[in-house]
């Protein structure tokens, strides 16, 4: 079990579409509207996030198990990418999934 993220959280990744490939960070900004952790929207595969080096992010991986509206719930370790990969290293404490 492993926390789920929400609005707010965060990824850290490399993206490779600059001059030399630049560490960012993302922080997820959209989220399922109806289901809340810690009074934060629950973020789900297909989440957009901006990151810090200019390109928008999407989540890409989440739970096979649980869904919110039927979507897998994005959770710590996942994974999502704009031009170079992140993983999901930001999510509820008090919230967990499979």
């Amino acid at each position: 079990m492993t926390g789920v993220c929400r609005v707010g959280d965060l990824g850290v990744g490399v993206c490779p579409h600059h001059s030399s490939p630049q560490n960012y960070t993302t922080i997820f900004v959209s989220g399922i509207e109806n289901v809340t952790s810690d009074d934060l929207q629950i973020c789900v595969v297909g989440t957009i996030g901006v990151s810090t080096c200019g390109h928008p992010t999407i989540a890409l991986t989440g739970s096979d198990i649980v869904t919110a509206d039927g979507i897998g719930i994005h959770r710590v370790g996942d994974m999502g990418a704009n031009y170079g990969p992140y993983t999901a290293v930001g999510g509820s404490d008090n919230v967990t999934s499979e």
